[in-house]
């Protein structure tokens, strides 16, 4: 079997390092490719996704339509590579390949790459004119109207959402307004396309991708296919992670030298590893919010290292300096993640709960410190931190219409959101780490971690899952 990749164009040079890295057995079956200015419009550089979005649909097409005309079939390895005869979309967008069907005619697969219970928020609470709640409301505003989109659907949100109880199959309930714990004025503009096009995309499939461990979530596995509007047949997969990192740590680089002296200095699970990614740190408001985080973790008796590679981070480089003169904090802009999660210094792992970054830290037994901030982080915070208690999740950082009250285990906890209360947070975070409590959920994360891992390795639930669905296509034999 072989694969074509097809990624907008800003991802290419992140597909293909990460392509290279793989054995050639796979890395010589995927070809990643994306639209050129020659066959189409020109790459966008943009920041808004819905936009990019709708630039991928036209250049998905452009691309499929040459792929179909082909009629001399290049050769690897002595194989043919034939015409696509399967698509597989990430379910995220909504369709770019449903848009063409009637260019393209073949079967199109969906494929969730996050959790169950994130994908259930939407097939829950949206769907039916009757709905109710701000998920409902977004949606139902992409239907009405498209003028001053931007404004409207801003202004919607903070009108609308409320205290109203979301309850999804499997975890505990919590307060709408806490499904976007900062307010970040992109999303919902984002979201009233996103959950249009993926409520439609699903009315259009009849077969779901997964990237979960059903053992991990089993309730709001087994209650998701009772959601859909049409059958869908599911397969859960597992994440998409490493079990090993592709790549070891480099020797002679700051941030190994760092960690290695931590270690042998301090001993294990002495460093705390910060990473909030590109995308999600969190927002400019929120500077002194991170400030009083970071100063409390070697207040604490804990070393740091900080991955600052978003260009939203403005923090203050007298502070930054400050850290790194005393020996306990380094502030490198890149690491290599899963390796440094693999290093035996590291403690905890504070990160905005992306599903990516927290299977990273799961598989390899590192207990979270969450700092949700919008998408599927409050969810994965909640199951992780809260249903299996795998770490802490931060609340008095919160803004927005988030910062009012939380709801957890019955019970509604005030946001303050000074710096002094999100000190005092972090604060005893750091000392419930060091104790009794640190100590299971870092037994906690290890089990956890380990039935993820067994379920991607041969007879999993992932691995026979995967196996289903290739069957389903004909391209294994049952037995």
């Amino acid at each position: 079997m072989f694969a074509a990749l097809f990624v907008c164009h800003i991802d290419v040079p992140k597909a293909v390092k990460y392509l290279e890295s793989q054995p050639s057995t796979y890395s010589r079956r995927v070809q990643i490719v994306s639209t050129s200015k020659e066959e189409g419009a020109p790459p966008i550089q943009s920041d808004d996704v819905v936009e990019i979005i709708l630039h991928l649909e036209q250049s998905f097409k452009l691309w499929i339509s040459n792929e179909l005309r082909q009629t001399n079939p290049i050769q690897i390895d002595g194989h043919p590579v034939n015409k696509p005869s399967l698509i597989i979309e990430d379910l995220f967008n909504g369709g770019v390949s449903l848009t063409c069907k009637d260019v393209h005619g073949l079967p199109i697969v969906a494929w969730w790459l996050m959790t169950a219970a994130s994908l259930a928020i939407f097939t829950e609470h949206v769907g039916n004119e009757n709905e109710i709640g701000i998920l409902a409301d977004l949606a139902r505003l992409h239907t009405e109207s498209a003028e001053n989109l931007l404004d409207k659907a801003s202004e919607l949100y903070l009108q609308n959402v409320s205290d109203r109880l979301v309850c999804v199959p499997g975890l505990p309930a919590i307060h709408e307004w806490e499904l976007q714990p900062h307010y970040v004025p992109f999303v919902a503009p984002f979201m009233v396309s996103m959950i249009s096009r993926l409520v439609n995309f699903m009315k259009h499939v009849d077969t779901l991708l997964c990237g979960t461990t059903f053992e991990m979530e089993p309730t709001s596995a087994a209650s998701l296919l009772a959601t859909f509007t049409n059958p869908i047949k599911s397969f859960f997969i597992g994440p998409p992670v490493d079990l090993v990192s592709t790549h070891e740590l480099d020797p002679s680089s700051p941030v190994t030298q760092f960690l290695d002296r931590a270690y042998s200095e301090k001993g294990a699970n002495s460093v705390v590893y910060v990473a909030f990614g590109t995308t999600w740190f969190p927002p400019s408001t929120s500077m002194s919010h991170v400030m009083a985080v970071i100063d409390e973790i070697p207040k604490a008796g804990f070393r740091l290292v900080f991955a600052i590679s978003s260009e939203n981070a403005k923090l203050y480089k007298p502070w930054i300096d400050q850290h790194i003169e005393t020996g306990n904090a380094i502030f490198p802009e890149w690491t290599n993640q899963t390796a440094v999660l693999e290093h035996p210094a590291i403690h905890y792992f504070l990160s905005h709960g992306g599903w990516n970054s927290t299977t990273e830290a799961l598989v390899r037994g590192v207990p979270m410190i969450f700092w949700p901030v919008s998408a599927d982080q409050p969810i994965n915070a909640i199951q992780i931190a809260d249903t299996h208690d795998c770490g802490f999740e931060l609340l008095q950082v919160r803004d927005g219409p988030a910062k009012s009250t939380a709801y957890r285990k019955d019970t509604r906890i005030e946001i303050v959101g000074t710096d002094e209360a999100v000190r005092e947070e972090m604060s005893k975070v750091m000392e419930l780490s060091k104790g009794p409590r640190g100590h299971h959920q870092r037994r906690n994360i290890r089990a956890l971690g380990e039935v993820i891992s067994r379920s991607l390795g041969p007879g999993g639930s992932a691995d026979v899952g995967l196996e289903e669905f290739g069957k389903a296509l004909g391209l294994a034999t049952s037995d």
